[in-house]
């Protein structure tokens, strides 16, 4: 693959230099790589879409909901997000009865004794081998996420898709499925999927990051369960999302179960129908706070 400079770019494409760096670094060139101090872009890359083409896109009357901040930094100092902490027996225990909440929402049934074997490294005969790669795979990223702290960028919410899809589809496992968002924007057109990724990783960058963490997590979680960018394993995807952003707030990932499926999908249901995103923000809280009361017994 041929790779051009900056330089050559803003030539191409009529951007200015700093332009471009600036779209490199919030991960909307395709395929953009830094070395040292410079940018080098695949020769191929069409030039990005206009920002002010995409506002007309963006959510409108959003109402995040509030998080009871003072509590959630009190979770936070007594518990804190550690490495020790993530390798430990009973964030693992989180950590299972999560990952079979979501493989349900997807629509695969898992015994729980089934994933005790798979996510303790051992092989389980009448399970397939994508499930065991997948559900392997989910728990090094939630891992990797955990230590690296940096912000979402659409490139790098896709690098995890394809870090996901390892060993399943090593080829186009960062892809966009074709067609539109499973459930389209209240108000206004309904664009493809990858201006719609484009346009909520925009806000993101814009506003969603600067909020409270468990807020921006919520906005871009929700963001993403509503698009839906991809074929197969949308609910473990979206989670890894959710989770990166409490994550580099210093916040533990939320405990997700069966028994609360029914409940998520009623204030999802609600923010999507109404802008209001209140419940749904104090049901991912109320599950934050779970998963902390769980490791603060142990």
């Amino acid at each position: 693959m041929r790779y051009i400079d900056v330089k050559e770019a803003s030539t191409r494409w009529g951007i200015t230099d700093r332009r471009i760096r600036l779209l490199c670094t919030q991960g909307r060139i395709d395929g953009a790589i830094k070395l040292g101090w410079s940018w080098m872009i695949p020769a191929d890359t069409p030039k990005p879409r206009d920002g002010r083409h995409l506002r007309r896109y963006r959510t409108l009357d959003i109402r995040p909901g509030t998080v009871d901040v003072d509590k959630m930094r009190t979770l936070a100092e007594e518990v804190p997000l550690t490495a020790d902490l993530i390798a430990s027996d009973s964030f693992a225990g989180i950590l299972r009865m999560t990952l079979e909440a979501l493989l349900s929402a997807d629509g695969i049934s898992m015994d729980d004794r089934d994933a005790r074997s798979i996510l303790s490294g051992r092989v389980v005969p009448s399970v397939p081998l994508d499930l065991h790669l997948v559900i392997v795979n989910f728990r090094s990223i939630l891992i990797s996420l955990a230590a690296n702290g940096e912000k979402w960028s659409e490139k790098s919410a896709r690098d995890a898709h394809a870090r996901l899809m390892q060993g399943i589809d090593d080829l186009t496992g960062a892809d966009y499925r074709p067609g539109y968002a499973l459930y389209p924007p209240r108000e206004g057109e309904n664009p493809t999927i990858p201006v719609q990724m484009e346009t909520t990783f925009g806000q993101y960058e814009a506003s969603w990051r600067n909020m409270h963490g468990l807020v921006s997590a919520v906005l871009l979680y929700a963001g993403i369960l509503r698009i839906r960018p991809y074929e197969e394993y949308g609910a473990m995807y979206s989670y890894l999302i959710l989770a990166g952003e409490l994550m580099r707030n210093g916040i533990l990932p939320p405990l997700l179960d069966k028994a609360s499926e029914d409940e998520a999908k009623a204030a999802f249901s609600l923010a999507l129908s109404s802008g209001n995103y209140g419940d749904f923000t104090h049901f991912i809280e109320r599950k934050v706070h779970e998963a902390y009361h769980i490791l603060r017994k142990k």
